[in-house]
């Protein structure tokens, strides 16, 4: 059986050589503007440093430009595009169509691997992507045991799959959420979610002409 990677995410460089210290086989890191970690600490220069730090120990870093991007963004997709298939990390974690067809076109020595944004909960999913060129698939955290050992044994044999383990499991479907940035602007489609789902509500049920009061189930 092959042994699983143990990938941990690294806020910062720091961080990353404290996971590698105590075990993990990887990291993921988000850039500074196109990830969902972009409040994370870490700018260009140290993502790079990382990079060349993991690999000079043995260890794998990915990379994530998993926002879903307007136009405007573009330009600098293309620029980190460029940049990573200099710098080599082992993999761009992506979910977007058209940020993942930037990586295939101006990082094509880089495998794709498709982000937990993307809602992978199907083999058909994990296939279309993988025909793509995708190498990784790293699937939806709604996806039960049953669900996940059926992709496992049914999967292309060198699709590699990645499922999360330990951290937050997003009640609006796997990160795609715009309730704190319509509550708060602070927006999870670029790394600053306030978690206003796991905030404290009182729900009331409006009926005409009468005062409002609680909602009683």
């Amino acid at each position: 059986m092959k042994k699983p990677e143990l990938l941990a995410p690294a806020g910062s460089f720091e961080k990353a050589k404290i996971a590698f210290l105590y075990g993990a086989d990887a990291v993921y890191l988000g850039t500074a503007s196109l990830s969902l970690r972009s409040r994370a600490a870490i700018d260009d220069e140290d993502l790079f440093k990382t990079i060349e730090y993991a690999h000079s120990l043995g260890k794998k870093v990915y990379v994530a430009m998993n926002i879903y991007a307007w136009d405007t963004d573009y330009e600098e997709v293309r620029s980190m595009c460029k940049k990573l298939n200099e710098v080599k990390p082992d993999g761009i974690i992506a979910s977007d169509p058209g940020v993942i067809s930037s990586i295939l076109k101006y990082a094509p020595d880089i495998p794709v691997n498709i982000s937990t944004q993307s809602n992978l909960v199907s083999l058909e999913a994990c296939k279309f992507w993988y025909e793509q060129g995708a190498k990784r698939m790293i699937l939806a955290r709604e996806l039960s045991k049953s669900q996940l050992k059926y992709i496992m044994e049914n999967k292309p044999k060198d699709m590699e799959i990645e499922i999360f383990i330990h951290g937050a499991i997003c009640f609006a479907y796997s990160g795609r959420c715009f309730l704190s940035d319509f509550l708060c602007g602070r927006s999870a489609n670029y790394g600053s979610c306030a978690q206003s789902c796991r905030w404290s509500y009182n729900v009331y049920l409006e009926e005409k002409n009468n005062p409002r009061k609680p909602y009683a189930s």
